[in-house]
């Protein structure tokens, strides 16, 4: 049984339809909730809420959609994952793995080159400091080849009237001086080891030193100690030499105390 106090509404194709009740005494109070009711979807749509309810509820059906589409069992997600697998099929054999390993060759090899440039500079520094911390600016020519004599191999195997004669020149060619020497006998001055040119202008200051090696059958000239020579390190009258062309030094030409002969150590 309808209540006359009820006020039927329903929403239809974007209208408001209001059902009255048949009490007509009921009138007037339905006539002002009519009123309420118009005014309160009207402050609703006004104030933008009825748009967000809508809003709101598209949104959440289509979001339901959405998961319902693209969720792991679909068809969607199915297809897709096949779609996404033939695509990714890799063809080993047209690898370009030769390229590729010339790629990490040169990342490699920057790396490297960045470590040994860091790691020699530190290098090269403590040897030039290592070396230039004991010397002095003047040596005879005769200390240099006391110095000479720890090259000499066979000395210990030397008899007691036996000696060993290492070899010397000096010639003053342009108004330089050229000293060349070696620990070993009968070597003419292209074949002695080391050759030193001084000034004697400059009182007697070194100019340059060559100083040539045979290793593994051939033979290396470096020029005045490069970098190459500094890195693999000085001994004996290497090191001396070096300190001297470092510091300018000079050389006194006491020809007369060099001794070029030499006997076993152990007999003197």
């Amino acid at each position: 049984m309808e209540s006359p106090g009820v006020l039927l509404a329903a929403v239809w194709s974007n209208k408001i339809i209001i059902v009255f009740p048949k009490n007509k005494s009921k009138w007037g109070n339905i006539m002002n909730l009519n009123q309420m009711v118009m005014d309160s979807l009207a402050k609703m749509d006004t104030e933008g809420k009825v748009q967000e309810i809508v809003e709101k509820h598209v949104s959440s059906t289509i979001e339901s959609i959405v998961k319902d589409v693209f969720g792991s069992w679909s068809d969607f997600s199915k297809n897709l994952k096949d779609q996404v697998q033939d695509q990714l099929q890799i063809n080993f054999k047209e690898l370009d793995l030769a390229s590729y390993n010339t790629l990490i060759m040169k990342a490699i090899n920057e790396k490297l080159n960045d470590t040994i440039a860091t790691e020699g500079l530190a290098r090269i520094n403590g040897q030039i400091d290592e070396l230039l911390s004991d010397t002095k600016d003047e040596y005879k020519l005769s200390e240099l080849v006391k110095e000479l004599v720890s090259e000499i191999d066979d000395l210990d195997d030397l008899g007691y009237e036996d000696y060993h004669e290492m070899s010397m020149h000096i010639r003053t060619p342009y108004g330089l001086t050229y000293i060349h020497l070696d620990a070993e006998n009968g070597k003419d001055e292209y074949e002695c080891k080391y050759k030193i040119c001084i000034d004697p202008r400059k009182n007697n200051e070194i100019v340059s030193i060559d100083i040539q090696e045979d290793r593994y059958g051939r033979t290396k000239e470096l020029k005045s100690f490069d970098v190459r020579a500094i890195m693999r390190g000085f001994r004996g009258l290497e090191e001396t030499l070096f300190k001297l062309y470092a510091r300018k030094g000079r050389i006194i030409l006491d020809e007369d105390q060099v001794e070029l002969e030499i006997s076993n150590p152990e007999y003197d």
